[in-house]
């Protein structure tokens, strides 16, 4: 296994799959490796899970040079641990994104009665999906629910307590008001 010193990611290939480079060398146990990058309170809350379970982790501040301008804090985290914790700390992203798909995954299905979509959108759905969800527009979102792979929370939409909801389903991504239950937005595969 190879390492990108610049960044710090370990590659079973001869180039880095980020920038590209060829000056890969072989990785160490001890190399930190980048794991994922997510907004900064759930970036540390993160780190303290893995480090509570015998993982190493560092986390550094990443998002937009605009913040640093303003003396503002960084709107994200990025997180790496060792080489040697990296396949560990894996299994435990996939194990919380199951547990937070499933969680998230039965909200939408017990209040699948609420769930709507705008006039404007739904001939938008229909012309896009080229008649691939039939009759009932929400019912072809419910089932995309039902099928998809990930369901996360993307957090705060607007002012005040609004969040959306992200379906990904087969190529198929859905954004959903989680408060409301609209359906505000899509991207559907070519059919």
């Amino acid at each position: 296994m190879k390492y990108c010193e610049n960044c710090h990611i370990a590659a079973d290939s001869p180039r880095c799959p980020l920038c590209g480079g060829k000056k890969l060398r072989e990785i160490k146990e001890d190399d930190y490796c980048f794991l994922t990058e997510m907004r900064a309170m759930e970036g540390e809350m993160l780190a303290d899970v893995l480090r509570g379970n015998g993982i190493e982790c560092v986390t550094m501040p990443s998002g937009s040079g605009l913040n640093t301008a303003m003396a503002l804090p960084l709107e994200n985290s990025r997180l790496y641990v060792p080489w040697r914790s990296l396949e560990q700390a894996k299994a435990y992203l996939r194990e919380a994104a199951d547990t937070e798909t499933e969680k998230w995954r039965q909200y939408l299905l017990e209040n699948a009665d609420k769930l709507h979509i705008s006039p404007k959108l739904e001939k938008k759905v229909i012309k896009k999906s080229k008649g691939a969800c039939g009759e009932s527009v929400t019912e072809f979102f419910q089932n995309l629910i039902v099928s998809s792979d990930r369901i996360k929370d993307g957090g705060m939409r607007r002012a005040g307590d609004d969040f959306e909801l992200f379906c990904y389903a087969n190529g198929d991504i859905v954004a959903i008001d989680g408060k409301t239950l609209e359906i505000v937005d899509f991207s559907l595969k070519k059919r």
